[in-house]
């Protein structure tokens, strides 16, 4: 799900400025390189603090919006609404000062769980699991960012009988994990790509791998082949484990980085609104959707 998001998609309110408070000194985590480092620092950081009762509003009315939506595939036309206007509230926090401020990567690094989407291509793997009758099961979505540029997208996936729960907070059925590289965009004040003036939020992406891995085949099937199928004893311990160790990887590096020529967003740009100790918000950009995100570790 490494999506990419863009700055056009600007919110559409901005809230008053919330006063300024203190936050705690961010925990500790990878250093950002020193690249990184000096392009986060061209413009002031926008990490804002979940202190402030403003912004504690603001989240608890964007993840009320978000409930029994099933992450948004279940949705209605007022329930996209009603999460897109909490949404909005929230980023303008972001972006009360009138600029477009920084990221905090040391912030920013960590697991994030998806609660809310209108990305197409992940709605329709939830709502293929939602109409299957419990056949296809949907697991935890992650976002797994580090401070120094990589990035990992994760679902889980299980199938009824065959497979161990993959729902919600289950570590069973099969991980699809997506590895990709990211780096802070640059333009000049003409909006022109250059190498030294950053795109305060922006996120290019370069895909590497994709891989399936950690199979937890079910009690019952384990059950069914063991005697039918693999050999006795310790044998059979090893093909079965073997079997919940084995990967199938698919090399990305041969696809074209995510961005394009000349002036304007890279295509595949994550445009990253809002981001603070426990909450991170992403848009898009084109058809590409939005992302609401709670932090899992």
């Amino acid at each position: 799900m490494a999506h990419a998001v863009t700055p056009a998609t600007a919110p559409r309110g901005v809230a008053p400025a919330p006063r300024a408070i203190a936050r705690e000194p961010p925990r500790s985590r990878a250093r950002a390189s020193p690249r990184r480092a000096a392009a986060s620092a061209a413009v002031p950081r926008a990490t804002t603090s979940s202190a402030s009762p403003g912004v504690r509003e603001a989240k608890r009315a964007l993840f009320e919006a978000c409930e029994g939506t099933f992450r948004g595939s279940a949705a209605s036309a007022s329930e996209r609404a009603a999460v897109e206007d909490a949404q909005v509230a929230l980023e303008g926090f972001t972006y009360a000062s009138g600029r477009d401020p920084s990221l905090d990567l040391d912030v920013l690094a960590g697991k994030w769980r998806l609660r809310w989407t209108n990305a197409n291509d992940v709605l329709s793997v939830l709502r293929l699991a939602r109409d299957s009758l419990g056949v296809l099961q949907v697991g935890d979505i992650f976002q797994t960012f580090d401070a120094r540029g990589s990035l990992t997208n994760e679902i889980r996936l299980g199938l009824a009988f065959l497979t161990q729960s993959a729902g919600r907070d289950e570590a069973g059925g099969l991980a699809l994990r997506v590895g990709a590289r990211y780096d802070v965009m640059t333009s000049s004040e003409g909006g022109e790509k250059t190498s030294d003036a950053p795109v305060a939020r922006t996120l290019a992406l370069t895909f590497d791998e994709a891989r399936f891995t950690e199979l937890r085949i079910s009690d019952e099937l384990e059950t069914a082949l063991a005697p039918a199928l693999l050999p006795r004893g310790g044998a059979n311990h090893r093909v079965l484990l073997a079997l919940r160790e084995a990967e199938a990887r698919f090399d990305l590096g041969g696809a074209a980085r995510m961005g394009a020529s000349g002036g304007g967003a890279p295509v595949g740009a994550y445009h990253l609104t809002y981001l603070d100790e426990d909450t991170l918000v992403g848009r898009a950009n084109g058809a590409g959707g939005t992302f609401i995100f709670e932090r899992a570790a």
